[in-house]
């Protein structure tokens, strides 16, 4: 069992609102599992054309994501927030509609596009987590900050493949 004493004292002893921080790692962990998702189809279409240079580079997202949620979910529960256990009753209100997604009609380069989407929701919500525990929550700001160090180069990424020409691959084709 996570213990909730550390966190609870930390936050007890400043002045902010943790509910509003809790609501904010809440929507993160709900965009991380989103771009997690993202990653795994993905990849299976990659593998399917070959490309396992550009595979590799999403299984490192994949991978990261995946480290990202896992990380600031046990930090979640250190400050006393309460997550569902079953994945039905994973009901997160998002402002940002880039966090959810239907990937069935999805093609290769929706795909992608959402995916540069959800990062840039991601950096919004690590930069937000940052600016209200920066000198309130040390070990919460440092997590966040480190989280969102790797999302911005995995936006860059992203951005970046999106702006150059892989004819090999046929941005139009339907995922699923």
């Amino acid at each position: 069992m996570i213990t909730h004493a550390v966190g609870d004292h930390t936050v007890a002893r400043t002045d902010f609102d943790r509910d509003r921080l809790l609501g904010l790692i809440k929507q993160n962990l709900a965009k991380e599992l989103s771009a997690y998702h993202l990653y795994n189809i993905l990849s299976i279409y990659l593998d399917e054309l070959e490309l396992f240079g550009v595979r590799e580079i999403i299984d490192a997202a994949c991978a990261r994501d995946r480290r990202h949620y896992q990380s600031m979910l046990k930090r979640f529960y250190q400050l006393s927030g309460t997550f569902p256990a079953r994945i039905e009753e994973f009901d997160i209100k998002l402002k940002d509609p880039a966090a959810m997604f239907s990937a069935v009609h999805l093609n290769i380069k929706e795909a992608f596009e959402k995916t540069v989407e959800i990062k840039q929701s991601t950096v919004l919500g690590y930069t937000r987590i940052c600016n209200i525990t920066l000198g309130r929550d040390r070990k919460t700001y440092l997590l966040a900050l480190s989280i969102l160090n790797e999302e911005l180069e995995l936006k860059t990424w992203f951005s970046q493949f999106m702006d150059a020409r892989y004819p090999e691959i046929d941005f139009s084709n339907p995922l699923l």
